[in-house]
């Protein structure tokens, strides 16, 4: 996805300072290290539109979106800024290099929101929803934290229901179709819209829903 920025990444970077930490710049390992509360997280947050909404119903939580593209995640930051969010931050990395890295369960709930579904078959192991990427997000959620994904893909949906199933995770919900609905007070974000999810309703398409978390 092209995402042209202009003059415009130098006020983002400035604006969104305080709520942005870059991970190809700064140490990964120390900055999740540093977390000294429970996360909500967001893998592939965009220019983060779902997590300021959940981060406004949870002024007590707090939450973190992830996006490997700078630009992204400044934008996503400057927002979060002009909002005074004071319980969001982004943090700028590409899972493939921080996965690994990140160890202990600081993880009250993980997103992955519509995420890019990879569809050469050369290419699925490139999916946040691969092998690999469950066994590092089993080592950073907590006991109680769960994972919900959602997508318009149904191919990429089968395939990361059977890879949940496959790496032992316990299934609680899944819908081939989820209607919209209000958000019921806890962190799932099952009715929370992003951006792609309300342009998807608006053509009709299915949204495809699950929750899972490691098996304990």
């Amino acid at each position: 996805m092209r995402f042209r920025t202009g003059h415009r990444l130098e006020k983002w970077l400035e604006v969104g300072r305080a709520h942005l930490f870059d991970g190809y710049q700064g140490d990964p390992a120390t900055w999740y290290q540093s977390l000294t509360e429970p996360v909500a997280l967001e893998l592939g947050c965009g220019r983060g539109a779902f997590i300021r909404q959940m981060a406004r119903l949870h002024p007590n939580t707090r939450f973190v979106g992830v996006d490997r593209v700078l630009a992204v995640a400044a934008k996503a930051a400057y927002g979060a800024a002009l909002d005074g969010l004071d319980n969001l931050s982004f943090f700028v990395g590409d899972v493939e290099r921080f996965g690994p890295l990140w160890t202990e369960p600081r993880v009250a709930w993980l997103y992955l929101n519509f995420s890019d579904p990879w569809p050469k078959k050369r290419h699925h192991k490139r999916r946040l929803t691969a092998p690999d990427k469950l066994s590092w997000y089993a080592k950073w959620m907590r006991p109680e934290a769960w994972l919900e994904q959602k997508t318009d893909n149904p191919e990429f949906f089968e395939w990361s229901l059977a890879s949940f199933q496959a790496s032992g995770w316990e299934i609680a919900e899944v819908e081939r179709g989820l209607p919209p609905g209000d958000p019921d007070g806890t962190l799932s974000g099952k009715y929370v819209q992003t951006e792609y999810e309300m342009r998807f309703r608006q053509l009709g398409q299915p949204i495809f829903y699950l929750r899972a978390r490691p098996a304990r």
